[in-house]
């Protein structure tokens, strides 16, 4: 299956070895140092996502195929960078990571408001509503949001580990089936693989 191929890329991608602490912590939202977070996609696209975090730092690998097109990428927030890779092409862009300069600027409360803003896509300048209720996802307890007239979003610690849409009888569904935290993860996850190729900075 899909997900397994992909996470056996994953793991050929890059070598193995400890976390280690020496990663930045502005972030207060999140109450764990480390995560992984495996994602199963749905609807119109089929696929997984695995998400790495380590501090302030996020890598996402996603492999999700939409028809005939598929999609092979590498995200890696470092900070106020941040690397976006196509593994297809083997290349990569950097640009400004305009979310964490504006979250580091914030307490705890208002970072959480601010990724809860961001997943439910409302403005900055709107109040962020009660939620529905709260379940758990992947073992872990999270706040149901409505996301209006379109879904739902199930956000713990500013992170989603839910989301589904319905647009125009289209639907699309990311759902976390594995969370793990303040586990080893190795440096590497949070850089670009060797033989890609940065074509903008």
């Amino acid at each position: 299956m899909k997900k397994f191929a992909s996470l056996f890329v994953l793991l050929s991608l890059f070598a193995l070895g400890g976390c280690g602490d020496n990663y930045p912590k502005e972030l207060s939202v999140y109450s764990f140092d480390t995560a992984i977070i495996q994602y199963e996609i749905g609807g119109i696209s089929q696929g997984d996502e695995t998400v790495y975090m380590r501090g302030d730092q996020k890598s996402s690998h996603r492999f999700v195929t939409t028809g005939t097109q598929e999609e092979n990428t590498l995200q890696l927030d470092l900070g106020k960078e941040r690397y976006i890779a196509d593994l297809n092409k083997m290349t990569a862009i950097k640009v400004k990571n305009s979310d964490y300069e504006k979250l580091v600027s914030m307490n705890k409360e208002e970072q959480e408001k601010y990724l809860v803003r961001k997943a439910l896509g409302l403005k900055d300048n709107v109040e962020v509503p009660e939620p529905l209720t709260t379940t758990m996802v992947a073992g872990q307890k999270c706040k149901l949001y409505e996301i209006e007239n379109i879904g739902v979003a199930c956000i713990w610690n500013g992170v989603v580990l839910k989301k589904e849409i319905n647009m125009l009888g289209n639907s699309s569904t990311k759902t976390a089936v594995s969370v793990e935290i303040n586990v080893d993860i190795a440096k590497e996850r949070f850089e670009l693989p060797a033989w890609i190729i940065l074509t903008k900075e």
